[in-house]
């Protein structure tokens, strides 16, 4: 299977939200909701970032997305062009046809649907676009309020991985959720 062409600035749009490429003006608020400890600790970040740190990480994110190894988009309420997340598509198989979907809402946009808006357009833009068959994600078991909003979408709990990852210095367990094609409504369906 060959990569579709995207567009050079790809714009998705859900019920309430809109994605756009990452700005350079977005790094502040991206720096602050990874460096806030609520907002970043349940992304899985363990240490404080700098502008620097978070600038090369992007850059290298951006060199995923021209070679459609990833995309990383910024979240913005419509009508808006301020920050309130991001979502990415990062390690796209085309051959077997599958993604890991990730997500951070701001801190002010957690628990109101934004984010599951937001994941809607993407895994719009996953399926319809990319011609996608499988989206997964990880998740803190801790954390019920993303499970939740990763349910409402479609995502079923499939695994859990023992000691997979680490959270505040100690091996932690990883939710693994995905969705397939079939099980996500997409828009215009009846």
């Amino acid at each position: 299977m060959s990569k579709p062409p995207v567009p050079e600035r790809p714009l998705l749009r859900g019920q309430r939200v809109w994605l756009r490429p990452f700005e350079d003006h977005d790094l502040p608020d991206y720096l602050a909701a990874v460096n806030d400890t609520e907002v970043g600790g349940w992304a899985g970040f363990q240490l404080p970032f700098t502008a620097d740190e978070v600038r090369a990480w992007l850059k290298k994110l951006a060199e995923q997305g021209r070679s459609r190894t990833s995309y990383v988009f910024t979240v913005c309420e419509l009508g808006s062009d301020a920050f309130i997340g991001t979502v990415w598509l990062r390690d796209l198989n085309f051959a077997d046809g599958h993604a890991e979907l990730a997500i951070m809402m701001d801190g002010r946009h957690l628990g109101s649907g934004w984010g599951t808006d937001a994941q809607r357009a993407l895994l719009t833009f996953a399926f319809g676009t990319l011609g996608l068959h499988r989206v997964e994600l990880g998740v803190n078991p801790a954390n019920l309020r993303a499970q939740r909003s990763y349910e409402k979408v479609g995502f079923r709990r499939e695994a859990v991985l023992r000691s997979a990852w680490t959270v505040n210095g100690r091996p932690a367990d990883l939710v693994i959720m995905g969705i397939l094609e079939s099980e996500f409504p997409m828009p215009g369906d009846g």
